[in-house]
């Protein structure tokens, strides 16, 4: 990992999906599952009170931006994804490393609400990043080791002329 890379902490969904799909826009190095946003140490699938399953994404910006990488984020997760519907580590949150981040997160999700992409206002959190709990080996690059073990989605494609475009 170069001196220039950068962490980003994304929550948006299962977080075995969210994996797979943050891992291959270029620019990024690394990806690992894990937990954060809860009030429990070491939290565990059935024990993780509050915690978001979260993806932490290392990224080279000089090849992908932050920006760039929300703009995948949004992309690949619904974010319209209510707690109450699928429970609350499925939620959708952004957790910031930085002032800049923050910036970035709250410009990207005034667009993506612009946008008329989904229904309504997008239910995506922005949260400080705390301490990141990292799965077990088990949780870690799921697909790639069992390629059937869920239907991870596309990315969205939508016919709308004015959703066409990247949320730019």
């Amino acid at each position: 990992m170069g001196d220039n890379a950068e962490t980003a902490v994304l929550a948006g969904g299962c977080n075995w999906i969210m994996q797979h799909l943050l891992r291959h826009p270029e620019g990024v190095i690394s990806t690992r599952n894990g937990f954060m946003g809860g009030e429990n140490d070491n939290p565990t699938e059935e024990d993780n009170v509050g915690h978001a399953e979260v993806v932490e994404v290392i990224f080279d910006p000089a090849r992908l931006s932050y920006r760039g990488l929300l703009e995948v984020f949004f992309q690949v997760h619904r974010a319209d994804l209510d707690e109450g519907i699928v429970g609350s580590q499925y939620r959708s949150e952004i957790f910031y490393t930085s002032p800049e981040q923050r910036r970035v997160a709250e410009e990207m999700i005034r667009d993506v609400d612009a946008s008329g992409h989904w229904p309504g206002k997008t239910v995506t959190r922005l949260s400080a990043a705390s301490m990141f709990w990292e799965m077990g080996p088990e949780d870690q690059d799921y697909l790639l080791r069992f390629p059937r073990g869920c239907k991870p989605p596309f990315p969205r494609q939508d016919d709308r002329s004015e959703n066409r475009r990247a949320f730019a």
